[in-house]
């Protein structure tokens, strides 16, 4: 089986939906979605993409960066069709020609006096210009993964020019602005190169390529892929983390259910880190947790905080293992996901680290594997 970059059942529902309307077992679900899967593997391939290339636009990356580039409408070009087509076209001009990014639109939501808004922006946001927009539902948002540190600022300074840009929200690290901004975005594209990845309708078929967006995106020298949407809904749909504190909910169920014949709450399992692997995480010169300066944790302190962060229902990488034994090799079978981790550090930005862990379920355990 092929692993599963990410999976998202929160912002769509068709699984969760089909799967409560047809009472699926955990092992139905399990089969269904590999070969969901492995149908819109095959229609990538179809059109010339390695699905592998974009894990780097569907996950998140410990050394690159997340913003949420913010543009007032009201100020936006008012010959453009659309104000979002005006700023996703100035965005898309300075990405990088060879890069791979995520991007994702949509407008603040707010309430009558959106106070919460503006005092969540005022905390973290790199202002351009100015914050004042008429009502969040005027504030145009463009959300972009995988950037450098070069990039961002070089985008940030190309947008100063455009009327309508506010600034940025820097999204890399965890935040209740992150939070905020993201909760009313939707996928709109995935850029890999010269390729832009759309999603188009359901009864259109997969042979054909469709832009059903305003934007022009061959103007740019950009060339179009489409897939059904169904498919770009659940296996091209980047999830920004968010502090969510719910024990479960249908991304996360069906998350497990992804990777395993078998599903255990999480919530229920304990978190194992190996003594000698913890002594190597926290002692080793190349250590990560030595590396993150925060050596001094417990063994007990950092199983919880990786326990902890499972609650935040974001799971990724989504791997299922079986290779059969050779008369070379023993063979094994095994459920593996990833989470990111941040580490606050005095005096800097916190330390983010990808956790693998091994689901077990029959001994409700998730085993540490690597931490990197």
């Amino acid at each position: 089986m092929s692993r599963i970059h990410t999976l998202n059942a929160r912002g769509n529902v068709m699984l969760a939906a089909i799967r409560n309307y047809y009472s699926w077992t955990d092992e139905q679900t399990f089969k269904e979605v590999q070969r969901f899967h492995q149908d819109f593997l095959q229609i990538l391939s179809g059109k010339g993409i390695s699905y592998d290339e974009l894990r780097t636009a569907l996950t998140p990356q410990t050394i690159k960066h997340e913003a949420a580039f913010l543009f007032d409408e009201d100020r936006c070009n008012p010959d453009c069709i659309a104000p979002g087509v005006d700023a996703a076209d100035a965005l898309f001009k300075l990405l990088p020609a060879k890069t791979t990014h995520s991007i994702l639109g949509g407008e603040l939501i707010g309430d009558d006096k959106d106070e919460i808004a503006r005092r969540l922006l005022a905390e973290k946001a790199v202002v351009a210009k100015d914050l004042n927009f008429k009502h969040p539902c005027f504030c145009y948002v463009l959300y972009v993964n995988n950037l450098s540190s070069e990039t961002l600022v070089a985008i940030h300074e190309g947008l100063n020019a455009h009327s309508g840009y506010l600034g940025y929200v820097p999204c890399t690290y965890a935040s209740l602005t992150k939070t905020f901004v993201t909760m009313g975005l939707v996928n709109l594209a995935i850029k890999r190169r010269n390729i832009v990845i759309l999603g188009h309708e359901d009864d259109r078929p997969n042979t054909e390529n469709c832009n059903l967006h305003l934007h022009d995106y061959t103007a740019l020298g950009l060339e179009i892929r489409s897939v059904q949407s169904m498919y770009f809904g659940v296996f091209l749909s980047y999830k920004p983390e968010q502090l969510l504190l719910q024990e479960t909910d249908d991304d996360l169920e069906i998350a497990i259910r992804a990777m395993s014949k078998e599903a255990a709450p999480l919530i229920d399992c304990t978190v194992l880190i190996e003594d000698k692997k913890f002594e190597y995480l926290t002692t080793a010169k190349d250590g990560k947790l030595a590396l993150a300066g925060v050596g001094h944790m417990t063994k007990n302190e950092l199983e919880e905080a990786i326990r902890f962060k499972v609650r935040s229902n974001y799971l990724y990488s989504l791997d299922w293992r079986d290779v059969p034994a050779t008369a070379e090799s023993a063979g094994y079978r095994g459920s593996y996901f990833n989470i990111m981790l941040e580490f606050p550090r005095e005096g800097g930005e916190p330390e983010r680290v990808t956790v693998a862990l091994e689901f077990m379920p029959a001994g409700k355990v998730l085993r540490v594997v690597t931490m990197t």
